[in-house]
């Protein structure tokens, strides 16, 4: 059986209540560290996957990715994720940058990562609806609001800037 690990330590004085979380003064949620990858497939769109979002009730369109398991890099995390959530491979991965999503009450650091998707996903490989969307495309996404995801939008705009 594999150890399950907490999706989030509360460090401070918080008060639980089965209603609400009163965040004190003082408070961190530490998260365990995420990786993901922009990938751009043979045509140079960005793979992306649609996933329900339960926290705001609707779909988003995000970088593949997930959670680092204990003892595995950031880049063996998003390998592993990428395959999982779009049964594609990858070649000639490179890190992209760290972003700390939010500081002022979290602990959350991802890794991003960019590289080539290679392969044909068949339609039982992937965990979720693969999207391939050209760059241009995805600026107007980021633009409009429609990728709202902190590493998806500061991936596009990184790759962007490439442009």
């Amino acid at each position: 059986m594999s150890e399950v690990e907490p999706i989030v330590a509360i460090k401070g004085s918080d008060r639980l209540s089965p209603n609400s979380v009163n965040i004190q003064k003082g408070t961190t949620y530490v998260f365990p560290d995420s990786a993901c990858i922009a990938a751009l497939d043979v045509d140079g769109a960005l793979i992306l996957v649609e996933q329900l979002r339960r926290t705001i009730a609707q779909s988003t369109l995000e970088l593949p990715g997930g959670t680092l398991r204990t003892g595995e890099s950031p880049l063996e995390c998003a390998q592993r994720e990428f395959g999982e959530e779009t049964g594609l491979g990858l070649c000639d991965t490179r890190f992209l940058f760290k972003l700390d999503l939010d500081l002022s009450t979290t602990i959350h650091r991802t890794h991003v990562f960019e590289a080539r998707a290679v392969g044909r996903p068949s339609a039982l490989k992937g965990e979720f609806k693969v999207r391939h969307v050209p760059v241009e495309e995805a600026i107007e996404m980021v633009r409009a609001g429609v990728i709202t995801h902190a590493p998806t939008v500061s991936a596009v705009l990184s790759i962007t800037a490439k442009y």
